[in-house]
């Protein structure tokens, strides 16, 4: 059975732009699981993958930006992270583009983001929302 993701405050990072980029990226991945387990057409999912390569590069590099522009002392460290996530979600778009079942494709997603969420947005995103707010000029 596939979990489909929630958004909840507890993991906002206190800015309204990357909360909300990172609120759009849980709904795709939301809907491509439901196209992979509903077995929507190929041309649907790969629609769907296409938009997650594009969005995902485009948030990751916004907040690497935004973590630069604050000057948190670990980036270095979260673009690896971010490295790491980029390599691992273009596996899983070449199994689907190699034929790799719809379910195994499904778990490993649902396994894979489902801890990303917890542990990078969870507590690493967080990290840097700790630092930004305790070192904003008021």
């Amino acid at each position: 059975m596939i979990y489909l993701f929630e958004w909840t405050p507890a993991i906002s990072v206190g800015d309204a732009i990357i909360d909300a980029q990172h609120q759009r990226l849980l709904g795709e991945v939301n809907t491509l699981l439901s196209y992979i387990v509903s077995e929507k057409k190929d041309e649907l999912v790969m629609e769907a993958v296409s938009f997650l390569d594009k969005y995902i590069s485009e948030h990751l590099y916004y907040e690497e930006q935004y973590m630069a522009e604050h000057k948190f002392p670990e980036i270095e460290e979260h673009k690896k992270l971010h490295k790491d996530f980029i390599d691992h979600y273009k596996t899983f778009h070449e199994q689907l583009k190699a034929g790799i079942s719809r379910e195994t494709l499904a778990l490993d997603i649902e396994q894979y983001i489902g801890n990303w969420w917890l542990n990078h947005i969870g507590k690493e995103d967080h990290k840097y929302a700790m630092y930004i707010a305790n070192h904003e000029i008021k």
